[in-house]
């Protein structure tokens, strides 16, 4: 028995496997810290994309950081006043006009902001960014148009130093996430992605008929594998299999180049990654127009 349902989007393409990337971020938009920074000028090139993606961090970093300060004062107790402390109204009103005129080069800092290792070596009155922490403290009184302006550059390094990661340490994290799902399934008594290949062959041939034999397993060419090892939580999924570990494992004949692209078809099958039961299986025929989805 099969349905129609509305195409997956993200789904298009199945023999592309995609892995979620988290990143961590030591400095103000630095792989390292190189000590005090009041002297160093600030570079003032900033490309059309570069103002997207700092636009994009800084208009959370205010919110963000003003509504989490009360919190973390709270959780502080003692210590020096000024530390995490909200940005007042009329702040946070100024970062706005001034974070405009940043995107439109029309105003810089004159230095970076001083950065210190930790909380202990915050100099009271002083602003700085906190490496170890992530935050800023900010002196008790009412910050200038360069503090501001100092902050918003540093929000601004930090967006940008996060899209420029090397391959190798995105390929290094996908690896770890890979590893550290692949102990969750051993941990459970699952099954291999061998066997859940085979599963979904079999599902396939099932479902298709001898339109299976036209097509291939898809396998990710950077780390060989042949299914997306993922924790299954999208909204297709039935709410009692929603936090399953599953291999999604996906055939298609759109690697032929001659194929057309109205023939591309494509068949993934998710399968349980512990008790190998079928979670969901579907084909989509060219760039989505078309989705069948399977009953097992």
């Amino acid at each position: 028995m099969l349905k129609e349902k509305y195409p997956k989007l993200s789904a298009a393409f199945v023999a592309v496997l995609t892995f979620a990337n988290i990143f961590s971020l030591t400095g103000c938009g630095k792989t390292e810290n190189t000590g005090s920074q009041a002297d160093q000028k600030v570079p003032f090139e900033i490309s059309e994309t570069e103002q997207e993606v700092m636009s994009a961090h800084t208009d959370a970093s205010v919110q963000t950081d003003a509504d989490t300060a009360q919190t973390q004062n709270d959780e502080q107790g003692a210590g020096m006043s000024g530390t995490m402390r909200a940005y007042s109204d009329k702040e946070k009103e100024r970062m706005a006009k001034l974070q405009e005129s940043y995107q439109n080069e029309t105003a810089k800092p004159e230095k970076m902001i001083q950065e210190v290792d930790s909380a202990e070596d915050v100099t009271e009155g002083t602003l700085c960014y906190i490496i170890s922490t992530g935050e800023y403290y900010l002196p008790d009184r009412e910050l200038t148009d360069e503090e501001l302006l100092e902050i918003i550059d540093c929000n601004f390094r930090i967006a940008l130093n996060t899209n420029r990661k090397t391959q190798a340490q995105w390929d290094a994290q996908t690896r770890a996430e890979r590893a550290e799902l692949e102990a969750k399934v051993k941990a459970a008594g699952g099954i291999s992605e061998e066997k859940a290949v085979e599963i979904a062959q079999k599902a396939m041939e099932t479902d298709l008929g001898e339109k299976a034999k036209e097509l291939k397993l898809g396998v990710d060419e950077t780390f060989g594998w042949s299914s997306d090892l993922c924790v299954a939580d999208w909204s297709e999924i039935k709410e009692k299999d929603k936090g399953a570990l599953a291999y999604s494992v996906g055939f298609g004949n759109m690697i032929e180049d001659e194929t057309e692209i109205e023939d591309w078809l494509n068949y993934v099958c998710v399968v349980n990654a512990v008790d190998g039961s079928i979670l969901e299986a579907y084909t989509i025929q060219g760039l989505g127009d078309n989705t069948v989805y399977y009953e097992h």
